[in-house]
């Protein structure tokens, strides 16, 4: 009888221990629905200080954006001083999303030499990779994403 009795003990814990562990595991390891409305990354990149200045002056700044593109990347891009990767001298790194005026495509590189517009390094001029170069206003594909 003694045996029993703590086997069926046994067996209740057991049980009772599984279930709170199943619980606590739904609880912790799926996110809320808050928690997933929260999070929303912008499909596309927007520059909101031209959009400001296209108001006065529409056409111009059309013509000018034309030619903007924007670091796609994950952590930074190397602005380089020659279209190729062997030399390193005086190459520098873009954050994300510095914005850049193209300027001309390099024949037979996957470089194109351009003048930064935003950030630290302003109006300098150099080579990027261009897979690595959105169009403003396009999607972007590396920023902020999984893939």
């Amino acid at each position: 009888m003694l045996k029993k009795l703590i086997i069926s003990v046994i067996c209740a814990i057991f049980v009772i221990g599984t279930s709170l562990m199943m619980f606590m595991a739904l609880f912790f390891l799926l996110p809320s629905r808050k928690a997933g409305a929260s999070i929303s990354l912008p499909s596309s990149v927007r520059d909101t200080e031209s959009e400001k200045a296209k108001d006065s002056e529409e056409d111009t700044e059309e013509e000018e954006d034309k030619d903007i593109y924007v670091a796609d990347v994950y952590e930074s891009l190397t602005l380089r001083t020659q279209p190729d990767s062997d030399n390193h001298q005086g190459d520098v790194s873009l954050p994300q999303m510095t914005h850049m005026k193209l300027l001309e495509f390099i024949d037979g590189t996957d470089y194109v030499y351009v003048q930064v517009s935003s950030g630290e390094y302003s109006g300098s001029k150099g080579y990027v990779n261009k897979q690595y170069i959105t169009k403003l206003g396009e999607h972007t594909i590396r920023v902020n994403s999984d893939q």
